[in-house]
């Protein structure tokens, strides 16, 4: 683990609190860790860790947790135990973890675990880590390396590549959680993933799938419009921006609306599958992630 006053000096840095930089840093060794036990061979790096760790890097928001989606065959209760089995009162790079039975579960469509760890000069640090299985991913995965920060240079060991979701997958899921619940983290990174290069087409397609896969009827109209009415904890997104990097809540949800507009010109289609909350469209719901299949499949040519 990285010595205390180097911390600090990130965190000063950063423009965050130590307990935030600290975290940071936590999970870039977990994810070697999972790296070096095999573990990420099964999975597809997802959230707002990926975000930042993968495509944002320095200027992207501070994140707490891992999320991940299963992309082999394996059960939620087998990835679960093999998590459990590779972390628990196991100790990597001067990290010693401990995840009792009472802190790990698994469903039907996803497992996950509240990871408790120590070091030398902190005693409990905890961070969740969730994996789904609701729906395999719709685009290729990619092997994908970190984006350089400053503390890479005191690791002691070299971060690795991390099987993820494309971008454009993350972007339609940040869209879908963003219409199901009012949480800032979501606005924000939408707010900031406006600025990156993506096709609006292929997102909007993959957020109108991703609504239906949870039955949930997507009306991107009424989404950019109750934006304003959304009850969000401000003073969580703050402690995760350094100060300078912070708009105005009105700023943020005025070009979240206007960055987002494109999600309202649905095809006909896509018009068909996200009013459908039942989940009876099973046919057009195939057809149009073959099509999102195919745009990735282009994409592959032209890298």
């Amino acid at each position: 683990m990285i010595e205390k006053r180097l911390v600090q000096w990130y965190a000063a840095d950063a423009g965050v609190d130590l307990d935030i930089a600290e975290r940071e840093i936590a999970l870039t060794y977990v994810l070697c860790i999972l790296s070096d036990q095999g573990l990420l061979d099964q999975l597809a790096f997802k959230g707002g860790t990926a975000l930042r760790k993968i495509h944002l890097g320095a200027t992207g928001r501070f994140s707490l947790d891992l999320d991940f989606s299963a992309t082999a065959g394996a059960s939620p209760d087998a990835v679960v135990l093999d998590l459990v089995a590779a972390l628990h009162e196991r100790t990597y790079y001067g990290l010693t973890f401990t995840i009792p039975s009472a802190d790990y579960y698994a469903t039907a469509d996803s497992c996950g675990a509240e990871v408790t760890y120590s070091h030398d000069w902190l005693a409990a640090g905890r961070f969740g880590l969730q994996i789904s299985f609701r729906a395999k991913p719709l685009l290729p995965i990619r092997s994908m390396p970190l984006r350089h920060e400053r503390y890479f240079d005191w690791l002691g060991v070299i971060p690795p590549l991390v099987p993820s979701l494309d971008l454009h997958e993350m972007i339609g899921e940040k869209v879908r959680a963003a219409a199901q619940r009012s949480r800032v983290r979501d606005l924000y990174d939408l707010y900031q993933l406006a600025r990156q290069p993506y096709d609006r087409q292929l997102v909007r397609r993959i957020a109108v799938v991703k609504c239906w896969e949870t039955r949930y009827a997507f009306d991107p109209a009424a989404f950019l419009a109750g934006l304003p009415q959304g009850k969000y904890d401000w003073s969580d997104l703050a402690r995760l921006v350094r100060p300078d990097r912070l708009a105005t809540p009105a700023e943020l949800v005025r070009d979240v609306q206007h960055s987002y507009r494109f999600l309202g010109d649905l095809t006909a289609e896509e018009a068909q599958l996200a009013a459908d909350p039942y989940g009876r469209e099973v046919r057009l719901h195939q057809q149009l992630v073959a099509t999102i299949a195919s745009w990735g499949d282009i994409g592959e040519q032209d890298d």
